[in-house]
């Protein structure tokens, strides 16, 4: 059969609609913008930066032939590749059908690789890079054949390792190396050279395709009561939507932000304590709900945001639906927190320290591995090897991280539990897949409804839990029981009293300390009296109606209450401004005819008098003239504003539209092709163009040219008479 096609461009010509819409969808940056044709598409998708993300959507077996593809002489025939990476045309066919899909190898019978992956993969599979000093096949394979026999053990263990050897050149073994010709130094590292290394592997680049991806594995799950398992998700769940709650206790002794960003680890374990839960939970939970935007700071400490009483006004089931959608969506990672980042300082909970590229795509592709593996109790060491075979270029320490994160952070809010998924965590996956179509590797990273999804999982919680109790038990010795799930109208106690123990079963204590901090927090004690009056079946005890009261008496004598911003004028126009529409949304607390408060930050409050056509000035706390010399922080009465960016969904451009407008440039419709379009369409052809390259005084010096690579505003090229290289900026670039 005769090679059909010339170039990737001609391949990607034979692409239909679907198969183009395919390839946009896995390399998004592809259609932006919109190249105008196949020919400046085929260059874009040959690029190194392009190729270099693309990377990242290969398994195992596809950067292992693409590897294989990269140092094999081209054009490699599909029984040559197989042989490569040790297996056979057809187990190799699905996967090297996919590497021509992604646009990283094209033809049928003579393979090659796109140009931009031999410049990214300068080490395959842990060879050296070419070397022009590097022996010839032959005399590789005869430098292996004559080699001592007291080093074959040695050679078979760098048969399969990386090309540098880790070892003092001056020790025996490495002058054995060197005197055999089996190693070299380059500098001052010891390594052994391409054609060497290969005829160690006897000619193969990888022992093996991996065609198929390590499943979880562990212990089987036995549940001794049927429906065990269910109950501690949904235990889980609620306990998960009890710690979010303690945030409401921060005005005791709120957290402090840290000055590059994030809260402080000694911070982070004294609220664990407080909230009676495990530091690793209490963080998924936190960074769970900084990532739903129910937390924030304003430069010095962190606070609920004002999403948070919606937050806290909707259903219980609601609530734990948003933070489990939050969790699955995040790219932060909780349990990275107090762990050393690059520069050996703790990573900070609640900043972009836990940051990490692709995690959310990597958490979902583990999360379809548990549901591959049902009643297995996955093991780490099982995740990690399932994690690399889906993600080959991600580092073994970043998968064993990662897969720990997901067991720590998803038994958190009742996703996972011993290692595999409950029905809450199967309930979560089904909305993603919903969400992603298929469910493949491609679009992986898409957003999720989150009303249609809040709805589907609120309703499968509510499906598993067990109706709440709406009851308490009151006994003498100032404790309080509830005897099952509390409903919502009995979480109240938790602000009035200490847990004593969780189970089947909550039980509280009231404490002195415990009903001070309640009042301290505006709770009203006739209203806690009214709601144990309805809820208990025995009267409130003697005791505790004493306790009661006597902290009410003495609760008050000082009020103490926060505000950011204060107001000053004359008493006229202070009452007006108070009466005004625009004075509703700072809530303002008079504290004198000329005097008042807000909580609204003072930029804020600003505006608003501005709005109602009164004067405004802002002042610092002693009464002089706050200055903003940056013209986007105030400060004066209050704190310091703190802006953070906010990442949302990316506005792209449908696959199928791009894929029409692709067809259309490539038809000849629309305006005539721009410069960059005229080399990118050269570049994915090979073809010989006249440039004008203008230099430092203005003039244009002509040459025969075969551009190569477009990227990042510069043009490389190869003189057309000769083997030289050169690369120029494309503004300084005409064509005839």
């Amino acid at each position: 059969m005769s090679e059909p096609f010339r170039s990737l461009a001609e391949a990607l010509r034979s692409f239909d609609d679907e198969r183009l819409a395919q390839l946009l969808a896995a390399r998004p940056d592809l259609a932006a913008p919109v190249p105008r044709g196949i020919g400046p598409l085929a260059a874009r998708a040959a690029g190194s930066a392009s190729v270099h993300r693309a990377l990242s959507a290969l398994r195992r077996p596809e950067l292992s032939l693409l590897e294989a593809l990269v140092v094999l002489p081209e054009p490699a025939d599909p029984a040559a590749l197989a042989a490569a990476v040790g297996s056979d045309p057809a187990e190799a066919a699905p996967f090297l059908e996919r590497l021509r899909t992604l646009a990283l190898a094209w033809g049928e019978t003579e393979i090659r690789a796109v140009r931009g992956a031999h410049d990214v993969l300068r080490t395959p599979a842990g060879l050296a890079p070419e070397h022009d000093d590097d022996p010839s096949p032959d005399e590789a394979s005869r430098r292996i054949g004559v080699a001592p026999g007291a080093l074959a053990p040695v050679l078979e263990r760098l048969a399969w390792g990386p090309a540098r050897i880790d070892a003092d050149p001056a020790s025996p073994a490495a002058r054995a190396l060197l005197d055999a010709g089996i190693a070299e130094r380059r500098g001052d590292a010891l390594v052994i050279p391409r054609t060497v290394h290969l005829a160690l592997r006897g000619g193969r680049v990888r022992d093996g395709l991996a065609a198929h991806r390590p499943a979880p594995s562990g212990p089987a799950i036995t549940e001794r009561i049927p429906g065990a398992r269910d109950a501690q998700a949904v235990e889980a769940a609620f306990d998960a939507l009890r710690i979010c709650g303690t945030v409401r206790r921060w005005d005791d002794d709120p957290p402090s932000v840290l000055r590059r960003g994030g809260m402080a680890q000694r911070d982070l374990r004294r609220l664990a304590q407080q909230a009676d839960a495990p530091v690793p939970a209490y963080a998924a939970v936190i960074q769970t709900a900084w990532l739903a935007g129910l937390l924030g700071h304003d430069g010095e400490a962190w606070q609920p945001t004002a999403d948070w009483d919606a937050f806290r006004a909707r259903p219980l089931e609601e609530r734990w639906a948003e933070l489990a959608l939050a969790w699955a969506q995040g790219r932060h990672v909780a349990a990275l927190a107090g762990t050393p980042d690059a520069a050996g300082a703790p990573r900070a909970l609640l900043g972009e320290a836990t940051f990490r590229d692709g995690a959310r795509t990597r958490r979902l592709n583990l999360l379809r591995a548990l549901h591959g593996a049902p009643g297995i109790a996955a093991s780490v060491d099982s995740l990690v090897a399932s994690l690399t075979w889906a993600f080959p270029l991600v580092p073994a320490a970043t998968a064993v991280e990662e897969a720990r994160a997901l067991l720590v952070e998803g038994q958190a809010l009742g996703l996972v539990l011993d290692g595999a998924l409950t029905a809450l965590g199967e309930a979560l996956l089904a909305e993603l897949d919903a969400a992603d179509g298929a469910g493949t590797a491609v679009g992986a990273d898409r957003d999720v409804d989150p009303r249609e999804a809040d709805a589907h999982l609120a309703r499968r919680l509510r499906e598993l839990a067990p109706p709440a109790v709406d009851e308490v038990l009151l006994d003498s010795d100032l404790t309080a029981t509830i005897p099952g799930r509390p409903a919502e109208r009995l979480l109240p106690l938790l602000d009035w009293t200490e847990p004593v123990s969780r189970g089947g079963a909550l039980t509280l204590r009231f404490t002195a300390a415990s009903v001070r901090r309640a009042m301290s927090r505006g709770a009203d004690a006739d209203d806690l009296r009214a709601l144990l009056a309805a809820t208990s079946r025995s009267p409130v005890p003697q005791a505790l109606d004493y306790l009661l009261r006597d902290e009410a008496r003495r609760h008050g004598q000082v009020h103490i209450g926060r505000a950011a911003s204060f107001l000053t004028a004359e008493e006229d126009v202070l009452a007006l401004f108070a009466s005004s529409p625009h004075a509703a949304p700072l809530a303002l607390t008079m504290l004198a005819p000329t005097v008042a408060v807000s909580t609204a930050e003072p930029g804020f409050v600003l505006q608003m008098v501005r709005r109602a056509e009164l004067s405004g000035i802002a002042v610092g706390p002693d009464g002089s003239t706050a200055r903003d010399d940056r013209g986007h922080t105030l400060r004066g009465g209050g704190a310091e504003v703190h802006l953070e960016r906010a990442d949302g969904p990316e506005l792209r451009l449908a696959p199928a539209e791009a894929v029409a407008r692709i067809r259309e440039a490539e038809a000849g419709a629309g305006e005539d092709p721009s410069v960059t379009d005229r080399l990118l369409d050269a570049i994915a052809h090979g073809r010989t163009l006249r440039l004008g390259i203008v230099d430092g005084r203005g003039g244009v010096i002509a040459r025969d040219a075969v551009p190569l690579s477009l990227e990042g505003g510069r043009l490389r090229a190869r003189d057309a008479r000769g083997a030289e290289e050169f690369t120029v900026l494309v503004h300084r670039v005409t064509l005839g």
